[in-house]
C-alpha cells in the first residue's frame, strides 16, 4: 500500500473510531472562532451572523445547525455557496443565568446532512442581579434570605472535618448588621465567620467547617441563629451530623 493511501485512510479511520457517521471535513473556513464578544445578560438573547468561505471544489448548502446547549440555536441560510465564495450562518445565544467566559461547539451540516463540521463559539457574559428569592429561597426574617435552612453534614469519623456553605443576602435597601450565634453539643467545633456587615441588597457565600469530636455517638443537631441588627431571628439554620463511632 502506498504512503499516499495511508495518508488518506488514517484520518478516515480516526473518524470511524470516534463514532462519526459523516466524513471528517474542514470545508468551511472561518476566520477564527465565532465570537459573540461581551454580552450583558440583562439585554437578553443576542443574534449574530458569521461568514465562512467554501474551500471545497464544489457548491455546498449548509442545511442544518445543531448544538449541545439549548442556549445556542442556529439558522442556516440554505443558500448555495460556490467554491471560493462566502456564505453565512446566524446564531442566537441566550445568556440567561450564565456568567463569565463561555465556549461551545456548534455543528454545521451540509450535503443533505452527509457531512458535518464543528466550529467553536465563544464570548463573555456580564451577569445581571437577579431577584434575591431566585437563589436565596428562604426568608428568615428582618430582610435576611438564605439558600439553606439545613446543612446536612452526614456521617463522619471522629477527628474528620467537612465543609459546607450557604448563601446569604440582604433583601432590604438599608445596611444590615448580621451576626451568628451557634448552639448545640458541637458548637465549639463549628468554625464560621460570625459577624458580617452587609450593604443594601448585598449577597455572599458563607462556609461552615465542622470537625467531629471524639466521644459523640449517634445523630446530633446544632443550630446557627442569625441576629439581624440586634434582633435574634426565630428561625435557625440547622447543622445535622452523625458520628460513625
Amino acid at each position: 500500500m502506498s504512503i499516499r493511501l495511508y495518508v488518506i485512510l488514517i484520518p478516515a479511520l480516526f473518524c470511524l473510531l470516534a463514532g462519526q457517521v459523516s466524513l471528517c471535513a474542514q470545508d468551511l473556513h472561518f476566520e477564527g472562532p465565532c465570537d459573540f464578544g461581551t454580552i450583558n445578560e440583562a439585554d437578553g438573547p443576542v443574534v449574530k451572523s458569521f461568514s465562512f468561505r467554501n474551500d471545497r471544489r464544489d457548491t455546498l448548502v449548509v442545511c442544518d445547525i445543531t448544538t449541545a446547549c439549548r442556549c445556542i440555536t442556529g439558522s442556516p441560510s440554505f443558500a448555495r455557496v460556490a467554491p471560493g465564495e462566502t456564505g453565512e450562518i446566524t446564531l442566537r445565544f441566550d445568556p440567561s443565568y450564565r456568567s463569565g467566559d463561555f465556549g461551545y461547539t456548534v455543528v454545521l451540516w451540509y450535503f443533505d446532512r452527509k457531512i458535518r463540521q464543528s466550529i467553536k463559539v465563544i464570548g463573555n457574559v456580564v451577569p445581571m442581579l437577579h431577584p434575591i428569592e431566585e437563589d436565596h429561597p428562604y426568608s428568615l426574617g428582618e430582610g435576611l434570605y438564605t439558600s439553606h435552612k439545613v446543612l446536612p453534614f452526614g456521617t463522619f469519623d471522629p477527628g474528620e472535618s467537612k465543609k459546607m456553605f450557604f448563601r446569604y443576602g440582604n433583601g432590604t435597601d438599608a445596611p444590615m448588621d448580621l451576626k451568628f450565634e451557634v448552639e448545640g453539643c458541637c458548637a465549639h467545633v463549628i468554625e464560621m465567620q460570625r459577624h458580617l456587615s452587609l450593604s443594601p441588597d448585598e449577597r455572599g457565600k458563607l462556609y461552615v467547617t465542622l470537625t467531629m469530636p471524639a466521644g459523640y455517638k449517634g445523630k446530633h443537631i446544632n443550630r446557627i441563629w442569625p441576629v439581624v441588627n440586634g434582633v435574634r431571628l426565630d428561625t435557625p439554620i440547622l447543622v445535622k451530623m452523625t458520628s460513625a463511632e
